[in-house]
């Protein structure tokens, strides 16, 4: 970890101009099509009241924005992070790909549209898809924009066994063992080093956040040195039918609770991700925050 750089200092100025980021475990459906919950070992952070204060919303504008993908660090330490030290006036929106991906596509436009660097995570089967491709190529082309981390094979419960999706296949009825996790892992690197065109080693998320040492030295022994958690869970992955966040509360939520260094957990599948990000981009910005990628908050 390095003092922020002058460069940062000129960047994150330059971003206070406005401009139009789960753990849960899983429940099998009859269908054999996981379905998701809260899980009750993480906890979200500030989430606000539904009277929150409202926060302006700016159509897209393609600018410059100083963030910077790709430069991935090497494999070193072990690591884990919720949050990453030392990274000046920077935050990292991450975006998990591991179920539904319906706002995907347009979820990526905006990025594009709006010059902001992300860290997805997808898992192997889910990028193997008809629009998970679509995704992949996309992530493909934008190369400065966007990085990509492990987030296994089948986005099982690498701790307690279980889960899976978009079926709960292979992992019912397992006791991950260390091979099992190293397998998990890269086999979907396979998958995403081909359609994605990088390699994500070293970066890998757990899927429900279900992590412990164990785990984390299984996963290391395959490369995967960087275990990236959160400090803000925009619980995106809830539908408000469901009880789950407005795009408002979302946006607020990130906004408000936002420090240097947070990594913000969100999903490609979201419910109401694409919105919140239109009032989020904008509003973190004239906090004066860069939102970028892991590698760069890291670098």
């Amino acid at each position: 970890m390095i003092a922020v750089s002058p460069r940062r200092v000129a960047l994150g100025l330059a971003m206070m101009v406005p401009l139009a980021a789960c753990a849960t475990t899983v429940t099998p459906t009859p269908s054999g099509v996981a379905t998701e919950r809260p899980s009750p070992s993480q906890a979200a952070v500030g989430s606000p009241s539904p009277d929150a204060t409202p926060l302006p919303s700016v159509a897209p504008t393609a600018t410059p924005s100083g963030c910077i993908a790709g430069n991935r660090v090497p494999v070193g330490a072990t690591e884990s992070f919720t949050t990453i030290p030392n990274a000046g006036r920077g935050v990292a929106l991450t975006l998990d790909m591991g179920g539904r991906l319906d706002p995907g596509i347009d979820i990526l436009n905006l990025l594009i549209a709006n010059q902001v660097c992300v860290t997805l995570f997808p898992t192997g089967a889910m990028a193997e898809t008809v629009e998970g491709q679509e995704v992949m190529a996309l992530i493909k082309g934008n190369p400065a924009l966007f990085e990509i981390g492990n987030h296994t094979m089948h986005h099982c419960d690498l701790v307690l066994g279980g889960g899976g999706s978009p079926t709960t296949a292979p992992c019912a009825g397992v006791t991950p063992t260390p091979d099992f996790i190293r397998q998990e892992l890269t086999d979907a690197a396979v998958i995403l080093a081909q359609l994605s065109g990088q390699q994500p080693v070293p970066y890998w998320r757990p899927p429900y956040g279900s992590v412990n040492q164990a785990v984390r030295d299984a996963a290391a022994s395959a490369g995967y040195t960087k275990t990236f958690m959160w400090d803000i869970d925009t619980i995106d992955w809830k539908p408000m039918a469901d009880g789950g966040p407005t795009a408002q509360q979302i946006a607020s939520k990130v906004v408000s609770n936002a420090q240097d260094g947070s990594i913000v957990l969100m999903h490609l599948g979201g419910y109401e991700t694409l919105d919140a990000l239109r009032i989020m981009i904008p509003g973190m910005r004239d906090r004066g925050f860069l939102l970028t990628s892991l590698s760069d908050l890291l670098n």
